[in-house]
């Protein structure tokens, strides 16, 4: 059975995705630096399908706890657990799934825990949906207007891993007032094992 802080709801599925051509002009003028070499970001919510070209992605459902639970052991966070369901369907080949972060608005990055059954990767097999579950411990300050950054290149300091490759960066709609509630809500959250997700729950086999 699946517990938790009352569930974020998210309405709205527009998302515009930016597209930039480069010429010749670009390799005359631009240095062969950072800007060249930088991700393409695709930008989402909560709910949305985003096509990252090699997968397409959804983050389904948001919670948060104290405590994470599973078979092997019972961990409590140092603050609090962002729990982020994430599922994965891979579109050119096996694909494992390495970074995952969340960035706060003060730009403070998170990475994942393992603990209480969470995963910190992923990996899909092509046109098969695959359910995973990361796990992030913040303090209560990062929770209003925090995002998910989720990508098949490895997790760096300085994303080394996903360089010219596109990356799902999905605000999680955690409002001022919402952050707050969810603070003061003492909940157990047990992760599902990773898996196939049902087909009313973003996904299903073929």
């Amino acid at each position: 059975m699946r517990h938790g802080r009352r569930r974020i709801t998210w309405k709205g599925t527009a998302l515009v995705v930016g597209a930039v051509t480069a010429g010749c002009a670009l390799v005359t003028y631009l240095p062969q630096d950072d800007a060249v070499d930088a991700p393409f970001i695709v930008e989402g919510e909560v709910g949305q399908p985003l096509d990252l070209t090699y997968a397409e992605l959804t983050v389904t459902e948001v919670r948060v706890a104290d405590v994470l639970t599973s078979p092997a052991e019972a961990a409590a966070a140092a603050g609090t657990f962002l729990v982020v369901d994430a599922t994965w369907r891979a579109t050119q080949g096996e694909t494992t799934f390495s970074g995952a972060e969340v960035t706060d608005e003060q730009g403070r990055r998170f990475w994942p825990s393992s603990r209480g059954g969470c995963s910190t990767s992923a990996s899909a097999q092509p046109g098969y949906a695959w359910r995973t579950t990361y796990c992030f411990d913040v303090p209560r300050d990062a929770l209003e207007g925090a995002t998910v950054r989720l990508a098949r290149g490895d997790q760096t300091e300085e994303h080394g891993g996903q360089r010219r490759d596109a990356v799902a960066v999905v605000d999680l709609g955690i409002t001022a007032s919402e952050a707050d509630a969810l603070w003061k809500a003492a909940e157990t959250v047990s992760p599902e094992a990773p898996g196939y997700p049902p087909a009313s729950a973003g996904g299903s086999e073929g």
